[in-house]
C-alpha cells in the first residue's frame, strides 16, 4: 500500500511539473509580441473581442486566470450589451462589476443600433471593424488580440461576427498590425458533444502550441455568479461541465 501511495504521489508531482512547464511555454508563445525591444513593449496588453457580456467568463476563464497569474493586462471589447431579452442595462452594470472583480479597468461595452444581440442575424463586418479600429487607436499598447474562430464556439451569429469583423479590419490594417507586432489568436470551437466531455479541449491544449488550462471550475462559477441576471441553472451547469471552463486552445491567425 505504501509503495502504491508513493507511486501516485510521484506521478502527481511529475504531472504537475509537466503542466507548469506547458503553461509557461504556451504563455510565452502567445503573449510575447515580435520584434520589440523593451519588456513593456514585449508583453503589452491583450485585447479580447466578444459579442455579449458573460462571453468572457463562459469561454475564456482559463486564459483570464493565466493573464492574472502572470500580471498581463487584458482589455475586453464587448460589441453588444446583450439586450435580446430587454436586460441590456442590467447586463452592462454586471459587465462593469465583473471588470472590477477581474481588475481589468479598461474594458468597453457597446450599445449601438447596428450591433444588437440577435441569435438569428450576423452583424455587418464593416461596423464591427470600425469599432475595433476605434478601440485600437485609443489603446496603442495592445500586442495580442483574442476572439472567436469562424464557428463562434456555439455557432451564434454574433460570435461569428466577431471573427468576420476582425478579418474585415485586417483587410485594411494588416500592415499596421504587423508593424506593431500584434499577434492574433482565435479560440478553437468543438462539436457541442465534445465541449462537455472535457477530453477534446484538454487534449487540444496539450498538443497544440497555443493554449491554457485550469484544473478547477471555481473561478468560472464565482465570476459567472456576478452576472445575476444570467446565472440560471443552464449557466451553472455550463460553467461546471463545459470544457471551456478548464481549457482554451487557439489557432494563430496569419495575416
Amino acid at each position: 500500500m505504501d509503495y502504491k501511495n508513493g507511486f501516485v504521489i510521484i506521478f502527481v508531482l511529475i504531472l504537475s511539473i509537466i503542466f507548469e512547464y506547458l503553461k509557461k511555454r504556451k504563455m510565452n508563445a502567445m503573449f510575447e509580441a515580435n520584434d520589440v525591444k523593451t519588456e513593456s513593449e514585449k508583453i503589452g496588453s491583450v485585447l479580447l473581442i466578444i459579442a455579449h457580456p458573460d462571453d468572457e467568463i463562459m469561454f475564456w476563464t482559463p486564459t483570464i486566470k493565466a493573464l492574472i497569474a502572470n500580471n498581463i493586462k487584458m482589455k475586453i471589447l464587448c460589441l453588444s450589451n446583450g439586450n435580446y431579452d430587454g436586460l441590456g442595462e442590467i447586463r452592462e452594470k454586471e459587465f462593469d462589476n465583473v471588470s472590477r472583480a477581474l481588475n481589468f479597468p479598461d474594458n468597453q461595452i457597446l450599445n449601438i443600433p447596428e450591433l444588437q444581440d440577435n441569435i438569428k442575424q450576423k452583424w455587418n463586418p464593416s461596423i464591427v471593424s470600425q469599432q475595433i479600429e476605434e478601440f485600437l487607436k485609443e489603446n496603442q499598447d495592445v500586442k495580442t488580440i483574442l476572439t472567436f474562430d469562424k464557428n463562434g464556439v456555439t455557432k451564434h451569429p454574433n460570435h461569428i461576427s466577431c471573427y468576420d469583423g476582425l478579418n474585415y479590419y485586417l483587410q485594411y490594417h494588416k500592415y499596421d498590425c504587423k508593424n506593431k507586432g500584434i499577434k492574433i489568436f482565435t479560440l478553437d470551437s468543438f462539436h457541442f458533444a465534445l465541449q462537455y466531455t472535457f477530453i477534446a479541449p484538454f487534449l487540444s491544449v496539450m498538443f497544440k502550441s497555443y493554449g491554457y488550462f485550469s484544473m478547477t471550475f471555481f473561478s468560472s462559477y464565482k465570476w459567472m455568479s456576478i452576472y445575476e441576471s444570467q446565472f440560471n441553472l443552464l449557466r451553472k451547469a455550463h460553467v461546471i461541465m463545459s470544457g471551456y471552463s478548464y481549457a482554451n486552445s487557439y489557432n494563430k491567425l496569419d495575416y
